[in-house]
């Protein structure tokens, strides 16, 4: 932890001295704000390759593309055509990356030591999680899920329902995803009615298979804007 402190306490050091050296007009060209913004957006950068994070990384990068386009003579590209670029890249180095090892239920499963959170803890009838610019797993432990409003901004959500009850009525899940990531294991047992919203994104259902016994019935909502959402029934 000590030597995490120094390196971060030495890159701060060394971004006041890059202030310094712009003010006095050594790097003509380049706004303040951009500056700045570059500064802020390194440590993104820098975390999510310690975390095998593909949207932390491409993500950021491509905002740098847009904030320096025209020195890197890259206009043409941005704003929209860069963040696609980034977005594909980032889920097809997730997907060629994964580790497909049996942490707990099965082959499609993740493993943990990938992500930077795990939240395994007792959850009321409604749940909120979300991620952003990071990696986390939500174990859903409620015994009367009503609701859970799940988002994932530039990062990637996992979240297990296997040690979920749904309330008789049913519930609903709210997704918000934009330029990220969110998988679902969700029991063989439950019915899902796909309701989300899919802009430039992929619903995907994997292992689906018909069962006689319905346990509980679930809505999917919510929107997905340059993102993924994967279902995974376990």
């Amino acid at each position: 932890m000590k030597g995490k402190n120094v390196f971060w306490g030495l890159f701060f050091i060394v971004a006041a001295g890059v202030i310094v050296a712009h003010q006095l007009g050594y790097m003509a060209g380049i706004t303040t704000l951009n500056l700045i913004l570059t500064i802020l957006i390194i440590p993104i950068i820098l975390k999510s390759i310690t975390s095998v994070n593909f949207f932390g990384i491409f993500f950021p990068l491509a905002l740098l593309g847009i904030l320096f386009a025209e020195q890197l003579g890259i206009t043409e590209f941005v704003p929209v055509p860069i963040l696609i670029i980034a977005l594909f890249i980032s889920l097809g180095l997730s997907l060629i990356f994964s580790k497909f090892v049996n942490y707990k239920v099965g082959i499609f499963n993740i493993n943990a030591e990938d992500f930077e959170e795990i939240v395994d803890m007792e959850d009321e009838e409604t749940v909120k999680f979300g991620v952003k610019f990071g990696s986390s797993i939500k174990y859903i432990n409620s015994q009367n899920l009503k609701q859970a409003n799940l988002s994932s901004s530039f990062g990637e959500l996992v979240v297990y329902f296997d040690n979920t009850t749904i309330n008789e009525k049913g519930a609903v899940i709210n997704v918000d995803v934009s330029f990220g990531a969110i998988t679902m294991y969700i029991p063989k047992e439950w019915k899902v009615i796909n309701g989300i919203s899919a802009t430039l994104a992929g619903v995907e259902e994997h292992r689906k298979r018909q069962v006689d016994n319905i346990t509980a019935t679930i809505k999917l909502a919510g929107r997905a804007s340059f993102a993924g959402v994967e279902i995974i029934y376990i």
